[in-house]
């Protein structure tokens, strides 16, 4: 009996540690797209685009801002840049410091390049957030068909 006690205990102080725990700030702003697996990554850096290449030109790099998006928990702002028509990196240029946003957005950023949209699923616990990134990610996407 006394043993079931003690077992009982401890295993309610793990639980609370486990419930209060709270991740620390993102490092990694950026996620850019990688190359699929089945293809070899070239040895040598490609060339940065010429300085006569246009935004209608095919490789031409643009880069757009989403607009600020403001949640009770913070402001979210992405920006996204395109390689032609596809969606190479989304930046972070503001999100909330503190909360399930932290792990959330990771995840949010990478589902984006892989689905090449905004059209991305909503992480469970950070739904405001997540909300206001996909609103900011749509409208930077927006923005790069008004060029």
């Amino acid at each position: 009996m006394k043993k079931t006690i003690f077992v009982v205990a401890l295993s309610i102080a793990g639980f609370i540690a486990v419930w209060r725990f709270e991740p620390g700030p993102v490092h990694n702003t950026a996620v850019a797209a990688q190359a699929p697996p089945s293809v070899a990554a070239p040895s040598t850096a490609p060339a940065p685009p010429s300085a006569s290449s246009t935004p209608d030109s095919a490789n031409a790099t643009v880069t757009t801002q989403g607009t600020p998006e403001s949640s009770s928990y913070g402001v979210v702002q992405v920006q996204v840049t395109f390689t032609g028509s596809r969606m190479v990196a989304v930046t972070l240029l503001q999100a909330p410091d503190d909360g399930r946003a932290l792990t959330a957005l990771p995840r949010l950023q990478e589902e984006a390049i892989k689905a090449q949209s905004a059209d991305i699923d909503t992480v469970t616990g950070a739904t405001e957030t997540s909300e206001s990134y996909k609103t900011s990610l749509q409208a930077a996407i927006d923005a790069r068909g008004s060029r």
